[in-house]
């Protein structure tokens, strides 16, 4: 094993993890239902699916592999063999209950228990995220993957996360990404943050810490570690969702929600 060296930045929120362990049936009950999680099943999923390499016979790591959804489709894939991590002790373990032809193991992205060039590929679905340094985890992923092989993760999109909330009555909610320049007065109002990176302290009704950084961070913070970027993709909804939520199609196809990279270790 190559010597680990740890980040300085802030690891995931242990009230994130408490909030899995204590959520973990029905988050996994939630992503498990298609007609409930279509931001995943109408949205990242099949821009995440249509990025894959091919993995026949390769070995695979899935960081925040949570109840091992995806370790299950790329198995499908005619992987070889796929390990799913998480620091969630309760998901892994429905993950295992769930999934027995693939390997789960608790443990956090910062801190792979991996040999050097262990595996062929790597897949991180909306989970890097709730790391405030990216560095460690980019350093890790390259550590253990092979040379020539590809970590394609995906995560909330800046744009998104850079809106600040103005209103809500409990009927009409307003965030806004703007700014208002008074000439007159050489004055100028700015709401949201977009090149600041900070902590989104909620998520819809989910009680976590995600972080906020912009598009060239995320890119810093990956090359820093030696990645080449092969792709960034933006995905669109597919027009399915129309059925489920008119609004949100509407918006995803002006505001996105999540970003995709699809990193190289050259």
């Amino acid at each position: 094993m190559a010597s680990i060296c740890y980040s300085k930045g802030m690891p995931t929120d242990e009230k994130t993890k408490k909030w899995y362990n204590e959520n973990a049936d029905s988050y996994t009950k939630h992503v498990r239902d298609k007609n409930d999680s279509t931001y995943h099943s109408l949205y990242e999923k099949p821009a995440m699916y249509g990025l894959l390499p091919d993995l026949n016979e390769k070995t695979v790591i899935s960081l925040g592999c949570g109840s091992g959804e995806d370790c299950a489709y790329l198995k499908s894939q005619g992987v070889k063999k796929v390990v799913g991590v998480d620091i969630s002790e309760k998901l892994i373990q429905i993950a295992k209950d769930s999934y027995p032809n693939c390997d789960f193991k608790v443990m956090d992205m910062e801190r792979l228990n991996f040999s050097d060039q262990s595996f062929d590929f790597a897949y991180s679905s909306l989970a890097i995220h709730y790391i405030e340094d990216w560095h460690q985890v980019f350093k890790e992923v390259y550590r253990v993957l092979k040379p020539d092989s590809f970590f394609l993760f995906s995560c909330n999109h800046p744009v998104a996360n850079a809106l600040e909330l103005v209103s809500d009555d409990g009927k009409v909610r307003v965030t806004q990404l703007s700014r208002t320049r008074d000439r007159t007065k050489d004055k100028v109002k700015i709401v949201g943050d977009y090149m600041s990176r900070h902590p989104i302290y909620s998520y819809v009704d989910m009680k976590v810490t995600t972080w906020h950084k912009p598009v060239g961070e995320i890119a810093r913070e990956a090359t820093d570690e030696g990645f080449l970027i092969a792709n960034i993709e933006e995905p669109e909804p597919a027009e399915k969702m129309r059925d489920f939520s008119n609004i949100d199609y509407q918006t995803l196809n002006k505001i996105p929600f999540f970003i995709i990279f699809k990193l190289l270790k050259p």
